[in-house]
């Protein structure tokens, strides 16, 4: 849980990324973050250093909510295969999951581990506890509903609560009426 470490050289080319991909808007910027995106990528997944339910989100058709293929296959889908998407600028989100973790403040992912460490052993029957928790926090936090249901997806699916439990999560967070 939280960001991975990363090794000296990977730190300066996520720093490369990090700076490139914060000017919105600009394409020159885009293009000069894609070679140190790719770079970094093929060590991370050289070195097996993407923690493994990041990489099944990634990977895994079931947990792409609404499509019946993975998020890698719809890239695969759109020409994009092998190397290639690590090079392409829509993978750099996926990236960024794969550093640092689910998107949500600090306090928002603290009060979800505590919610599971209460609730241990997690059961089918804590689910409402988790979903109005996430209501909460959507709505204290002032986040965007359709952004942070996926990120509470992702949440829910690092803390291992069942695949299930965590789309009821996804899904809750979704059908809020935000004003």
């Amino acid at each position: 849980m939280g960001p991975i470490k990363l090794t000296e050289r990977e730190q300066k080319l996520w720093d490369q990324v990090y700076a490139c991909r914060s000017k919105v808007g600009d394409g020159k910027s885009i293009r000069a973050s894609i070679e140190p995106a790719y770079q970094l990528a093929r060590s991370l997944l050289r070195r097996k250093a993407i923690p493994e339910m990041r990489w099944r989100y990634f990977v895994d058709p079931t947990l792409n909510v609404g499509l019946k293929k993975s998020r890698k296959e719809v890239f695969e889908e759109n020409g994009t295969r092998g190397d290639a998407i690590l090079r392409h600028p829509h993978f750099h989100k996926y990236l960024r999951y794969f550093i640092l973790g689910p998107d949500l403040p600090s306090q928002t992912i603290a009060a979800f581990c505590a919610l599971v460490r209460d609730c241990k052993p997690v059961t089918s029957g804590d689910q409402q506890l988790f979903c109005d928790l996430a209501r909460r926090q959507v709505r204290s936090g002032r986040l965007g509903r359709r952004s942070a249901a996926e990120e509470f997806y992702k949440l829910a699916l690092e803390l291992q609560l069942h695949d299930d439990m965590s789309r009821a999560v996804r899904d809750c967070v979704m059908k809020m009426r935000i004003p």
